[in-house]
C-alpha cells in the first residue's frame, strides 16, 4: 500500500507494554540503555562464560534471552530471538517501549567482493533496503544509514586494535536462497562489501524512532559466481566476533547517559 509509512497504525507497542504491565509481566531490571543484538548461539555462549552477564527476566519471555552485561546495567545483550529483519524490529520496538534508547548488531555477513576473506570485520554505513520490513517504517528508498557517530566510534575502536577492518555499505535482503549471481555483480559494482538480513531494517527503525544503531560483521562466508564459501564454523570467526563484542562493549560503556547523537 503506497505510502503506508504515513498512516498511523491501528495499535503501538506502548499500548502493548501497558497490557504487559496489566497481567504482571514486567522487567525485573531496569532495560539498559545500550542493546546489542547477538544472533550467533555460539557468541552468545561465549560471553555468558568470559564475562559478567546476568539474565533480565519478565520482559520478553522464556524463549528469547535479555541480559545484563556487567555491574553497571548500562549495556544489554539480546540472544536467542531469532534471524532476520522481522525478528530484529519485533524486538528492537518492543525493547524501545521498555527504554532501550540504542542498539547495535554484531552478526557474520557473507563477502560479495575479493577484498574481503573469512575473518574480517566489517562496520556497516548503510543497508540496501532489500527486505520488506523497513518499508513499512519510513518511505522507499535505496538505503537505511546507520547513526555516524557511534558508526564511527565503532570503525575507530575495532581499527586501533589492528584488526583487518572495514566500512561500507551491506545489502540485507530476507530471502539468503534467492541471492542471484546478477544481484551479486550489480552490489558489487556499486561498492557493496556484505550481504545479511537484518541491518537496513534496524537502521530505517532506528531513523523513524531518533535513536542511535549501529551494525558490525564479520565474515563468515564468501560469495562468487563461481561457488559459494561457507565458513561459519572457522576458529577466526568466533575469535573475530568476541574482539568486536568487547570493542562495542567499550564503545557504549564510554558513551554518556541518557545521550543520543543526531541522524545522518
Amino acid at each position: 500500500m503506497k505510502g503506508k509509512h504515513t498512516s498511523k497504525a491501528v495499535f503501538s507497542v506502548n499500548e502493548y507494554i501497558e497490557y504487559k504491565k496489566k497481567i504482571g509481566s514486567v522487567p525485573k531490571l531496569k532495560i539498559p540503555e545500550s542493546v546489542i543484538l547477538c544472533y550467533s548461539m555460539r557468541l552468545a555462549e561465549s560471553i555468558e562464560n568470559l564475562h559478567k552477564i546476568s539474565e533480565i527476566r519478565g520482559v520478553l519471555g522464556n524463549i528469547r534471552k535479555l541480559y545484563s552485561i556487567g555491574s553497571s546495567n548500562k549495556i544489554g545483550m539480546l540472544a536467542s530471538f531469532g534471524i532476520g529483519a522481522p525478528a530484529t524490529v519485533l524486538h528492537m520496538e518492543e525493547l524501545l517501549g521498555w527504554g532501550a534508547k540504542r542498539f547495535v548488531i554484531i552478526g557474520t555477513a557473507g563477502a560479495i567482493t575479493d577484498k574481503l576473506r573469512i575473518g574480517d570485520i566489517v562496520v556497516c554505513t548503510k543497508g540496501v533496503r532489500d527486505e520488506g520490513t523497513s518499508h513499512h517504517y519510513v518511505k522507499h528508498s535505496k538505503y537505511a544509514f546507520s547513526s555516524k557517530k557511534l558508526t564511527d566510534l565503532l570503525y575507530h575502536s575495532l581499527n586501533s586494535k589492528l584488526l583487518r577492518v572495514h566500512k561500507g555499505p551491506s545489502r540485507t535482503i530476507d530471502a539468503p536462497y534467492r541471492e542471484t549471481i546478477d544481484e551479486l555483480k550489480r552490489y558489487r559494482s556499486e561498492g557493496v562489501l556484505t550481504v545479511e538480513m537484518e541491518a537496513s531494517a534496524l537502521f530505517a527503525v532506528g531513523q523513524l524512532r531518533g535513536i542511535d544503531t549501529a551494525a558490525v560483521f564479520v565474515i563468515s562466508d564468501i560469495l562468487s559466481e563461481e561457488k559459494w564459501r561457507p565458513k561459519f564454523r572457522s576458529k577466526i570467526v568466533l575469535e573475530n566476533l568476541l574482539k568486536a563484542f568487547v570493542s562495542v562493549k567499550d564503545v557504549l560503556q564510554s558513551l554518556p547517559e541518557n545521550e543520543v547523537s543526531k541522524m545522518t
